[in-house]
């Protein structure tokens, strides 16, 4: 029960960390540890497939992925708009009272009401029954949401290279008048 709670604890201080923190990096390794974190929850429930899966899929390629995006597209490039404006803060209330309202269903539910996918002896077979049956539509949403993020990333990153290389062009032809 402890390990539990340190675990749950853990896992939504580096949630945290990956949401507030100002550097790109240290979200990056937030990101990271928070992954892990819910990989050892899996594992303490019982679930060890679903814990490898979080630990090669998600720890491993999407948070290594992120990292090699953020390289990409040199986000030090950018100016930093810390401007309040009214739409932010309406979506940011907005936001909160959606958590807060998730937060309540959650506290105001019994527990045992809550319904639990059994998966019994860790069959990779019920799993895999479950998500390209049942979940078949999100888990392929999913999955060409985040090629739509790479490729936009790698366009970004293409296009402010060549504006450079444009510029750089321009200046070699005026210092050579």
């Amino acid at each position: 029960m402890a390990a539990d709670i340190f675990l749950t604890i853990l896992t939504v201080v580096f949630a945290l960390m990956v949401v507030f923190s100002k550097k790109t990096v240290v979200s990056a390794f937030a990101l990271l540890m928070t992954l892990l974190s819910l990989a050892m929850i899996f594992f303490q429930l019982g679930t060890v497939f679903l814990s490898a899966v979080q630990v090669l899929i998600n720890a491993g390629a999407i948070a290594i992925l992120f990292v090699f995006v953020m390289m990409l597209i040199n986000l030090e490039q950018f100016p930093n708009n810390r401007e309040k404006s009214k739409v932010k803060l309406v979506i940011s209330t907005f936001t909160m009272l959606v958590v807060l309202g998730v937060f309540a269903l959650v506290i105001n539910n019994n527990i045992e009401t809550l319904s639990v996918v059994n998966l019994t002896d860790n069959s990779m077979k019920a799993l895999f029954d479950k998500l390209f049956n049942a979940y078949f539509l999100p888990f392929e949403m999913a999955t060409v949401l985040l090629l739509a993020a790479i490729v936009a990333c790698i366009v970004i990153t293409t296009h402010e290279k060549h504006e450079n290389e444009e510029e750089l062009q321009i200046l070699k032809t005026e210092e050579k008048l």
